[in-house]
């Protein structure tokens, strides 16, 4: 699955809290949230349920608009959005393509980090268990169909995406930080020097 499914997850050590439900908990977590930093390993699974694309990185989120996905493994790209426009740098192509950053309603990261637009533009009920937030665009043009937030004692730390085409996205969350300190530079995009840059659609 593509790129921009991007995820959120972010740290509430509460040990012993009583939660009500996944929402309870997403609500809690997103509440004061202005920058979060983790690793991420995300895998996909085409109809048949064989692994199609794996990878892993690490992700920084700064509010309200800004994140980074860097992909380190197997094969290095960046994604960047600096609140204006979204960069994607492939390393092996020497390619970087940019166009005008997407409106937040399109990236679950934003949405999820946001539950007032969550409410807005998808429709979100209790899963399985208390742990699990069953999430279900509203707009038929959506990446996916549905997409399940699992919690684990607050944190959110998985996010399972499945599109129109049977593909299923897993997005794990590790060493999570809530609210660390950032650098500004990791928001700005410098061009590497001698590669191509292309203007996206």
């Amino acid at each position: 699955m593509i790129r921009k499914i991007i995820s959120t997850a972010g740290l509430l050590l509460l040990a012993g809290t009583a939660w009500a439900d996944a929402r309870d908990q997403l609500d809690t977590f997103s509440s004061d949230l202005d920058t979060l930093s983790a690793r991420f390993e995300q895998v996909t699974r085409d109809e048949n349920g064989r692994v199609s694309e794996e990878s892993e990185g690490r992700l920084y989120y700064t509010s309200p608009n800004r994140f980074r996905w860097d992909y380190r493994d197997p094969f290095p790209q960046l994604m960047l959005a600096d609140g204006e426009r979204l960069w994607h740098y492939d390393e092996s192509l020497e390619q970087v393509t940019v166009r005008p950053q997407p409106e937040a309603t399109e990236s679950p990261l934003m949405v999820l980090t946001s539950p007032e637009l969550l409410d807005r533009f998808y429709e979100s009920s209790p899963g399985e268990t208390d742990d699990i937030l069953e999430i279900r665009p509203l707009s038929p043009e959506a990446e996916f169909d549905r997409a399940y937030l699992h919690f684990d004692n607050g944190i959110p730390d998985r996010l399972v995406l499945s599109d129109q085409f049977g593909q299923q996205t897993t997005l794990t969350l590790m060493d999570v930080e809530r609210n660390p300190e950032l650098d500004e530079e990791l928001f700005i995009f410098v061009l590497p020097e001698g590669v191509d840059l292309l203007e996206g659609m």
